[in-house]
């Protein structure tokens, strides 16, 4: 029976995952505002808040730290869970099996709150007026969205969101120890699936405050998220991983090339 239950959960765990990952592209996008509303009347209510659709804005100050909240919220949640400390704990209250749908469960949760209470600021700083900018930021957009979806399949999408984990509970089978591997993205830089995440939120055809606001401030979370993740990266996967963090860069195509050939230079000029 508990086999099951997990199971279960597991799979609910996934489905708002899944759910929450598709509200997130309206939402950032304000989908809900755009041409694609003509083709489906039903996404203004089925998206009833966005970066610049939704609740009164109410006093920008306010707005301002409500949103930044929502943001570290999310950071804090986020973070904290996904050291290896707190899963090592976390994994004593619960089925191991679970703990990995119980985070992804948790980060849906606050992706959820901040949908909710998300105070839109929809002053326009910049906008694409003509065609080919607009395409090019709508495509930027969801080559962003892309390649965060395709990043977590190159490197496990079911196990990166505990599918495999319940499942392999379920089936009695053992789990294998997860093995090193740099796929696709990967041998480019160290992070694709952050880099998909800035090129979405910094994307599309229109910049409100709003919109630059969870932009700069998710791109500043995921810049210190990358630094503690790689701390337990190099713990878990030692000598392999310093390698690799020596030869890709972070999240810049080909600068780790470009930086060994400034740091050559100026040796050869001493």
């Amino acid at each position: 029976m508990q086999r099951i239950a997990i199971l279960l959960f597991g799979l609910i765990a996934y489905a708002v995952f899944f759910g929450t990952f598709l509200y997130l592209i309206a939402f950032v996008g304000n989908l809900q505002q755009t041409a694609l509303a003509q083709s489906l009347p039903w996404l203004p209510e089925l998206v009833p808040h966005s970066i610049d659709a939704g609740r009164p804005t109410g006093p920008v100050a306010l707005a301002v730290a409500v949103n930044l909240g929502l943001i570290a919220l999310f950071g804090l949640q986020h973070s904290v869970m996904a050291r290896i400390g707190f899963k090592d704990w976390l994994k004593q209250k619960l089925p191991a099996a679970a703990e990995r749908s119980v985070y992804v469960l948790l980060a849906s949760l606050m992706l959820i709150l901040l949908f909710w209470q998300w105070r839109p600021i929809p002053e326009v700083i910049w906008s694409a007026e003509s065609g080919l900018g607009q395409a090019i930021g709508w495509t930027v957009f969801a080559a962003g969205f892309a390649m965060v979806l395709l990043a977590t399949f190159l490197i496990d999408h079911f196990d990166l969101f505990g599918l495999k984990q319940v499942w392999n509970q379920f089936v009695g089978r053992r789990p294998e120890p997860p093995r090193f591997v740099t796929p696709l993205f990967y041998r480019l830089v160290r992070h694709p699936l952050y880099l998909g995440f800035i090129l979405a939120f910094w994307g599309g055809p229109v910049m409100s405050v709003g919109g630059l606001l969870f932009a700069a401030a998710m791109t500043g979370y995921i810049l210190i998220a990358i630094q503690l993740e790689e701390r337990d990266l190099i713990k878990f996967l030692g000598a392999d991983y310093e390698d690799y963090r020596q030869r890709v860069p972070m999240l810049v195509p080909g600068t780790k090339r470009r930086q060994a050939s400034q740091v050559d230079q100026r040796g050869a000029a001493h």
